[in-house]
């Protein structure tokens, strides 16, 4: 059973993006399917958000009000275990994702092929979500 959700950096990006654009899509369906858990950004997301964000002050605001997951020792162990024992190693940001959700026994929500089917992961890809019509 889910502790709750770890955001990645796609859901975010696209959540800004149909917020922009008026459209409630995939990742605004995917956060209301959400509502009433517990909700995570990881120490990856946020610098990764921050470097994006046409207004860096104003953005780190938005996300200063979410529950912030750390690395540590075990989080780095996991990461590099994950990494060794895989014919598809992941970029080292998305590594860290997954040693975090795991570890925190947080579903992954984001869009990458990449993170699909690794072992120990339960993850939500939030394009797959349909909105309601």
């Amino acid at each position: 059973m889910s502790a709750g959700c770890l955001f990645d950096t796609s859901l975010l990006i696209d959540f800004e993006a149909e917020t922009a654009d008026g459209v409630a899509g995939p990742a605004t369906c995917a956060l209301e399917s959400l509502r009433g858990q517990a909700l995570w950004l990881s120490v990856v997301t946020v610098p990764e958000l921050l470097e994006a964000a046409d207004d860096p002050v104003v953005a780190a605001r938005a996300l200063g009000g979410h529950r912030l997951q750390t690395i540590g020792w075990a989080a780095a162990q996991r990461c590099a275990h994950h990494q060794a024992r895989t014919p598809r190693r992941l970029g080292e940001n998305d590594a860290w994702q997954v040693a975090l959700a795991i570890g925190g026994r947080l579903t992954l929500v984001g869009h990458a092929r990449a993170f699909a089917g690794r072992p120990g992961l339960d993850y939500l890809d939030h394009r797959q979500i349909q909105p309601a019509r």
